[in-house]
């Protein structure tokens, strides 16, 4: 209980401030640990997350103030591509979501740029979230499975039994 609650406040605190990876955090909470396993762990990774990670969002639309890069009134004229890339997304609605998926999954384009361009488009939180919450579980869950698969695979490559 105590590793998940840790797991989750890193990965929320790391999703607001990105001073540590969240990913590095996971994985050396299941490498080191014989406590809860990889199906509990990612969800749980995920969901500090995306917590983290709406704040931006609803930063960059202006619901909550933040100061500098996401100050509305501070802008410029060097500030029109958000205007091109929101064009381009309401003609290719599945796009956007697409992206935002392979983002969260993948992290290309990065997950924050990419929360933070769904913000500054306006872009709907209900089309907006499913798509992260898919691609950040399943890329938590991957990671925190990936020390259990490497322990099983060890005795099939010759390695030695765990």
């Amino acid at each position: 209980m105590l590793w998940g609650l840790s797991v989750f406040a890193m990965s929320a605190g790391t999703a607001v401030v990105p001073v540590f990876s969240a990913e590095v955090y996971l994985v050396s909470v299941v490498l080191a640990q014989a406590g809860p396993p990889w199906w509990v762990l990612g969800p749980v990774a995920a969901a500090g997350q995306l917590l983290g990670k709406t704040v931006h969002y609803l930063a960059a639309r202006g619901v909550v103030r933040l100061p500098g890069l996401l100050n509305r009134a501070r802008r410029g004229e060097g500030w029109r591509w958000p205007r091109r890339l929101h064009e381009l997304c309401e003609r290719h609605p599945v796009s956007g979501a697409g992206t935002v998926l392979l983002s969260g999954l993948i992290g290309v384009p990065p997950f924050a740029a990419v929360v933070l361009a769904a913000g500054m488009l306006r872009s709907s939180l209900v089309v907006w979230l499913p798509s992260a919450v898919l691609g950040r579980l399943a890329r938590f869950c991957l990671l925190a499975a990936v020390p259990e698969l490497l322990r099983f695979s060890a005795p099939l490559l010759g390695g030695a039994p765990a």
